[in-house]
């Protein structure tokens, strides 16, 4: 007799970071510990091109490029995917300056990680965002 689980499906991630170490540790720590399903993209080009093929149930953004990775968010915001426009959004940086703290905040941004930062970090950070996602996405 086998048992049949009746688990959720686990949250769709959108993790975009151009540096693939950092970007594979995040997706691996992710799966391992069965946080969410992550979709990785290394540009936010990539990611917008995954965000027009899926919604999303969470975003966790490198600010690598700030303008572009600001732009993007708002378009979420503005109702621009098929991502829910609340879905909670955590964004990495490895510096940032008081005027983009503030535009972040206004929009919605559920948390910044400063990098380097320590994996425990993460997790906590995805549990957060997954805690505060809307029913997953369709795949």
């Amino acid at each position: 007799m086998s048992a049949i689980s009746l688990q959720t499906p686990l949250p769709q991630l959108l993790l975009v970071e151009p540096d693939g170490l950092v970007r594979s540790t995040v997706a691996g720590v992710c799966r391992e510990l069965q946080l969410a399903r992550v979709h990785q993209a290394a540009s936010l080009s990539v990611g917008q091109q995954v965000l027009q093929s899926q919604p999303m149930d969470v975003w966790f953004l490198s600010l690598a490029e700030p303008v572009a990775a600001i732009e993007l968010i708002t378009k979420l915001r503005n109702g621009g995917f098929s991502s829910p426009a609340e879905a909670p959004v955590a964004v990495m940086a490895s510096g940032v300056d008081a005027p983009t703290v503030q535009r972040l905040k206004a929009l919605g941004i559920r948390r910044l990680l400063l990098q380097p930062f320590k994996i425990h970090d993460v997790v906590h950070t995805v549990e957060a965002l997954c805690a505060h996602a809307a029913l997953p996405a369709a795949t």
